[in-house]
């Protein structure tokens, strides 16, 4: 009897460190989240940073934290981390996306373009930014054949434009619907 109470008083322990740890990861997640709505990368990175060596399970941490490293051109250390969340979970066309689009701007090509065929095929309805860089590959391939280097630049600033305006969109509706959704939730279920 005195070992199972001993038991279970260890268990109510360490589940009580865990509900902490738990805790303390989604503050620090959340609020990396908040600083990449407001524009403020560095400082999220920071913020996931923490998150990820508290509770290094997570996938969806480190596809916000590649996200903000594409937003300060980390292009390398963006496609480590979506490659972390794809070996996790292989389905997430979004991880897939930015991958292939960090892929480019590191001149990685083939693999980008990999990528990309792949997020075309499993989801189509983000084959419209597909194809604007299916299209750029295709092109900087032939200006890499015409050593037209100028051109090539032009394409690039595009490219990245392109991917900021996406990004500014997906900031524009998270502010616009999920933030809203997630203050309503909280004091409904605080009430």
């Amino acid at each position: 009897m005195k070992k199972q109470i001993i038991f279970l008083l260890g268990l109510f322990l360490c589940s009580a460190l865990q509900a902490q740890n738990i805790e303390r990861y989604m503050n620090y997640h959340d609020k990396g989240r908040m600083l990449i709505l407001e524009g403020k990368y560095q400082s999220a990175i920071s913020y996931l940073d923490t998150a990820i060596n508290i509770m290094p399970y997570y996938p969806t941490i480190f596809l916000d934290r590649g996200y903000a490293k594409m937003q300060v051109k980390q292009y390398d250390n963006a496609i480590s981390d979506f490659t972390h969340v794809l070996n996790k979970k292989p389905y997430l066309t979004e991880a897939r996306l930015q991958r292939g689009m960090a892929y480019y701007h590191v001149n990685r090509l083939d693999e980008s373009e990999q990528d990309l065929l792949l997020v075309m095929k499993s989801n189509p309805s983000k084959s419209q930014e597909v194809i604007l860089y299916l299209n750029n590959i295709r092109q900087e391939r032939e200006l890499i054949a015409d050593k037209n280097r100028q051109t090539l630049y032009q394409l690039k600033l595009t490219a990245e434009n392109e991917r900021i305006k996406r990004a500014r969109h997906r900031e524009e509706v998270i502010w616009n619907s999920v933030v809203p959704l997630a203050f309503w939730t909280t004091v409904f279920l605080t009430w």
